[in-house]
């Protein structure tokens, strides 16, 4: 468990499955967006095409297995999809594909890499995903399919 301090007017991209509980004052509550990317070829191939973005001042209170890191984006850095819990809205996000198609199929790997790039802000992920999570389209059955539906609406 680990806590996102949010300033004022600052955004941040929220896995919500994620998400363990919100801070915030009464007077000035966090306000959440939604980011529709319909006409992006990569939001289609990772089915994600809602983001929820959280603007401060407050702080999110944000879960993961084994572990949290925080880090300064800087140079940029390549975080397994399947581990991503958020970012600052202000980086640059891509998705890149890492593995080959036969080990995303087998469900030994995710087939998609994130991508964060930027001069100033972060990005959250877990140390260690979930192991009783299995990747891919065989891997996952009936989950999977339901995960994916529910990815693209960004739930």
């Amino acid at each position: 468990v680990g806590i996102i301090d949010l300033a004022q007017g600052a955004g941040f991209v929220c896995q919500p499955r994620s998400l363990a509980g919100v801070i915030q004052d009464r007077s000035n509550p966090i306000r959440i967006t939604r980011h529709w990317r319909l006409g992006n070829l990569q939001s289609w191939l990772t089915l994600q095409l809602r983001f929820l973005v959280f603007h401060g001042p407050g702080q999110l209170v944000m879960k993961g297995c084994r572990g949290m890191q925080i880090e300064s984006a800087g140079m940029g850095r390549l975080i397994n999809q399947a581990a991503t819990l958020g970012f600052s809205a202000n980086l640059d996000y891509a998705n890149t594909r890492c593995e080959t198609f036969v080990s995303y199929w087998t469900g030994k790997e995710d087939l998609f890499n994130d991508l964060f790039t930027g001069e100033s802000g972060v990005y959250v992920y877990e140390e260690m995903p979930n192991p009783i999570h299995a990747t891919g389209i065989t891997g996952r059955g009936l989950e999977g399919f339901t995960d994916a539906v529910l990815k693209i609406f960004g739930v």
